[in-house]
């Protein structure tokens, strides 16, 4: 009997670390969730970019140059003022960011991959949808007279 429990008990040892191969460690969940952070920056300082321009930035356009100076800087140890894009965007990812819009009045979508071990995929969007925001306020006001 004691053969038998020690024969499962390591059977499921042997699944379990096989199963877990590539499910990463605490440095990979720590890469995620700073990918997860770089790319909240960028939402940020396209919504910043958005409320300067009335618009997205166009298809195909570098994004880096776009929103470089929408995104906050960071002071370093020599007491220069650095780009958060530098330290914190551009080391987070693998590959990216990739920008898209099929319209910049309205939308966009921002994808990268996160430097894991499975090079995990983030992305974003916008929260709201902004010409049915403004469709909405503009009913509101009619119904209002």
């Amino acid at each position: 009997m004691k053969h038998l429990l020690f024969f499962i008990l390591l059977t499921v040892m042997v699944l379990a670390v096989t199963n877990c191969e590539r499910r990463g460690s605490i440095s990979d969940i720590a890469k995620i969730q700073q990918a997860e952070r770089a790319i909240k920056h960028i939402r940020l300082a396209l919504e910043e970019y958005y409320i300067e321009n009335n618009t997205y930035p166009p298809q195909g356009v570098n994004l880096k140059e776009a929103l470089l100076p929408y995104v906050p800087k960071t002071k370093v140890q020599e007491g220069d003022s650095v780009s958060k894009w530098i330290t914190a965007i551009e080391p987070a990812f693998s590959e990216g960011p990739f920008y898209t819009t099929q319209d910049p009045k309205i939308n966009y979508f921002v994808k990268a991959k996160a430097n894991d071990i499975n090079r995990t995929p983030v992305s974003i969007r916008p929260s709201t949808i902004k010409e049915k925001e403004e469709e909405e306020e503009e009913n509101d006001k009619k119904k209002g007279k």
